[in-house]
């Protein structure tokens, strides 16, 4: 072994091990993600496969040596697709991928002990890569509908490692049973050019779109409220902002109902605090359900909630409110086994002509819910500057 080979294998000894920590920490630190602490052993068990590279001579035989290293090269493999498997919650490949990694090694152990072949033995690994790192490369672009920059950037990198790997498994099978020197010698060549190339290029942009998905989920716990789920003021501003844009620029109506739960006091005062924390749960799953996925929900104050209707006129938003009042009065908790009836008050507003922005829309279905709040609650109020309702029941225009 020549002195740049060694200190080249020592490099990536050292590389390999910082990944791995790298993502062990992120493991530890960032909820215990299942797929981080499955590249860290990945990485760690890469290590171990440069330092039996680097230390030959303390295996018993050459045979000994090459299952070593393509055994460790296949858990490498195996931990890298379960990573991307685990993230992308992969449905298309089985839960268990070591069974399959248990026959690609006993084909090395059939080619090195049982019927030995140079080039099969050589091919069988790097081909074995080839076909996981596409795998992943594909789960990683479909995993979302919108695939984020780092994650194509990842893609990428694996499918040119990927690539890299299957002409170094075409080099390797053309050496042929006895082992031709002049392929044999490319194929060392190429592979020693290009492998750690790719270790070190796939794990780098696999940690950027680690640190992509971190950085979206701060984002979002920054934008929802943690108890209910939904999206905060912060949310409601930065979604609201883009319906009323959105309603602007097409002509579509945007509807905006506010509400909140009737006596939310007595029901902390009289069953404490964590009883008050259920009914808003239960209280959010109800304005949760059926609703469309352009529609936005928000917890905009102790127990007051705004939905965003995009594309709702207001008869259909005034609707929308009655079904959503009469499931609340109808769909009973239970406290200690002791069912609680809670009933919730609604106000009614479209975006008009004079809005500036749709702040200005939540503030008058805002004024509709504490005008129906003032009737006697669990009613459903419409904004008054709008709408009136006509005395056969349906809904007319009192102004601009």
């Amino acid at each position: 072994m020549t002195s740049q080979v060694y200190y080249i294998i020592v490099a990536m000894i050292l590389a390999s091990t910082t990944l791995s920590i790298i993502f062990f920490i992120a493991w530890k630190t960032m909820g215990e993600m299942a797929h981080a602490l499955s590249w860290s052993l990945a990485f760690l068990a890469a290590a171990a496969q440069w330092f039996f590279n680097l230390q030959p001579d303390i295996f018993p035989s050459f045979e000994t040596y090459r299952l070593t290293v393509n055994a460790f090269a296949l858990v490498v493999i195996t931990l890298g697709i379960r990573g991307h498997c685990q993230r992308t919650h992969c449905q298309y490949l089985p839960g268990n991928l070591w069974p399959i990694s248990a026959l690609v090694l006993a084909g090395v152990i059939w080619a090195t002990v049982i019927d030995p072949n140079i080039g099969l033995r050589t091919a069988i690994v790097p081909a074995a890569a080839s076909v996981t790192l596409l795998l992943s490369a594909l789960m990683i672009v479909r995993h979302r509908e919108k695939t984020r920059p780092a994650e194509w950037a990842a893609a990428a990198s694996l499918v040119l490692f990927a690539i890299a790997q299957g002409i170094a498994a075409v080099m390797a099978a053309m050496q042929g049973p006895g082992g031709d020197s002049v392929y044999q010698s490319l194929y060392l060549n190429f592979n020693f050019m290009t492998l750690p190339a790719g270790y070190m290029a796939t794990g780098m942009f696999v940690i950027f779109m680690l640190a992509s998905d971190i950085s979206i989920d701060m984002k979002d716990i920054a934008i929802r409220d943690q108890l209910t789920g939904v999206l905060n003021r912060r949310g409601l501003g930065e979604q609201g902002t883009r319906a009323y844009a959105n309603a602007r620029r097409t002509g579509r109506p945007v509807s905006v109902v506010m509400t909140d739960i009737d006596r939310f006091k007595r029901i902390n005062d009289e069953f404490g605090h964590a009883c008050g924390d259920d009914a808003l749960v239960h209280f959010s799953k109800i304005l949760t359900n059926n609703r469309r996925t352009e529609d936005i929900l928000a917890r905009v104050g102790g127990e007051e909630f705004a939905l965003i209707l995009p594309g709702t006129r207001i008869d259909a938003a005034l609707e929308i409110a009655g079904k959503l009042r009469s499931r609340v009065e109808s769909d009973e908790m239970a406290i200690n086994g002791i069912p609680l009836k809670m009933t919730a008050s609604f106000g009614v507003a479209t975006i008009s002509n004079k809005d500036t922005c749709l702040s200005d829309t939540i503030v008058r279905a805002d004024s509709a819910l504490y005008r129906s709040k003032r009737a006697g609650r669990n009613q459903v109020d419409l904004d008054s500057s709008q709408m009136m309702m006509a005395e056969d029941g349906t809904l007319k225009r009192k102004s601009g």
